[in-house]
């Protein structure tokens, strides 16, 4: 099936490109398409335009739009209009919103113009971000700002119980410091299994 842009209409159908004598028509056909891992779609009375004389078969402006929407609608798929919604809601350039979900400014583009179709998987993510403005701020800061997420908790002095006290002895605190691993607070005399927890 070709895709062509209607030119010349007159009272008898657009001329065929094909046998050059007879008209293209309106007409309603079924369109199979191929999806994702080889799975086929059929996308039901997709107006189209046949030949009366050869019968060729091609689709115009409204087909493409009439398949485009289908499989849109089908695939779950986020439309150019919701991309183009995300880059708009926070102000962003393709390049800056390529930055912050990973995926790439060619396929920010290609979703933005509809040339191409993201997966439902994508789709999903992207209309989160674009729903919840929390969710966008805090990709955001964590790619731009190198920021993550600290918990603090809080600290309880106790003294170490006899397992505790076994790792402790274990432990070589000079080696430690040498290395840069902990800061030196400590005496040389003083042996952490042996320091009162309310000295330390």
């Amino acid at each position: 099936m070709k895709t062509i842009k209607p030119s010349k209409p007159h009272e008898q159908g657009i001329p065929c490109f094909e046998c050059e004598t007879g008209a293209l028509l309106p007409v309603l056909r079924d369109y199979t398409v191929e999806i994702r891992d080889g799975k086929k779609l059929t996308i039901p009375d997709v107006p189209m335009l046949e030949c009366h004389a050869c019968g060729d078969v091609v689709s115009g402006d409204d087909g493409n739009s009439y398949i485009n929407a289908y499989l849109d609608k089908a695939l779950n798929a986020i439309t150019p209009e919701e991309v183009q919604g995300f880059l708009i809601k926070y102000n962003l350039t393709q390049k800056e919103a390529a930055q912050i979900t990973g995926f790439g400014e060619k396929n920010i583009s290609r979703w933005a113009s509809g040339q191409h179709r993201p997966s439902e998987s994508v789709s999903n993510f992207l209309r989160l971000l674009l729903a919840d403005e929390a969710a966008f701020e805090r990709l955001k800061r964590k790619l731009f700002n190198g920021s993550q997420t600290t918990f603090s908790y809080p600290q309880v002095e106790r003294a170490p119980d006899e397992d505790e006290m076994e790792v402790i002895k274990q432990v070589d605190y000079a080696k430690l410091v040498e290395i840069g691993i902990v800061t030196e607070t400590r005496k040389p005399t003083e042996n952490p299994a042996t320091t009162p927890a309310s000295s330390r």
